[in-house]
């Protein structure tokens, strides 16, 4: 049995830095292929714009705070990621699984503007996405796995930032209307991965988004 979607899907992979959004994102990806799903994973910045590079530079600096230099510039190369990358593979009717994408913005830059504006702003520039996966992992676990990757910490990279914005993400998901699923840690990355991988075709199932053909 193929699967086939009646119109594009877009999952977002989000959580503090040190949660391993980036090797989720990667696994559910091949899941997905492997259960005959047309799928392609994008990331957030993209590499790819002058706003994106500007950006790199900015989070790398030990005394870097959120401004709304800094969101401009987020909101930038996310209008390129959404005209370049996004909405043509929504359009060809694929499951698109982002690794980060607005909701990370929110969390990481609420500072001058509440989370609830920056949703706002980037809802006028992007696609909601069907459904919000937020890894819950503990603050300290994600600075063990920051540290293992042995490279410069950026200034949101210290265990009391990241339980801030930890509780902005659970904030978010429980006060604002975007469809999400919280995913507090378990046994291991595997289970991780089962869990929004089943999640995510119980939602398909649910919604009719999803039939099989022969």
């Amino acid at each position: 049995m193929k699967p086939r979607l009646d119109r594009g899907v877009l999952v977002a992979i989000e959580g503090i830095d040190g949660v391993g959004k980036t090797t989720q994102s990667i696994r559910l990806v091949e899941r997905l292929q492997a259960l005959g799903f047309d799928t392609v994973r994008f990331f957030e910045p993209t590499h790819e714009t002058q706003e994106a590079a500007l950006l790199g530079q900015k989070l790398q600096q030990s005394t870097h705070e959120a401004s709304t230099e800094t969101l401009e510039l987020f909101l930038a190369d996310r209008r390129y990621d959404v005209e370049e990358h996004i909405m043509p593979a929504l359009f060809a009717k694929r499951l698109v699984v982002m690794d980060r994408y607005f909701l990370s913005t929110a969390a990481y830059q609420s500072n001058r503007l509440s989370w609830q504006e920056i949703l706002d702003m980037n809802r006028e520039i992007a696609p909601e996405p069907d459904i919000t996966f937020i890894i819950n992992w503990p603050a300290a676990t994600a600075i063990d796995l920051i540290k293992s990757r042995n490279r410069g910490a950026t200034a949101f990279e210290n265990e009391q930032t990241l339980l801030l914005i930890k509780e902005r993400y659970l904030e978010i998901a429980r006060e604002d209307f975007g469809n999400y699923v919280v995913v507090d840690k378990i046994a291991d990355e595997e289970d991780v991965c089962d869990e929004i991988l089943d999640s995510l075709l119980k939602h398909l199932q649910e919604h009719g988004l999803v039939e099989y053909t022969v």
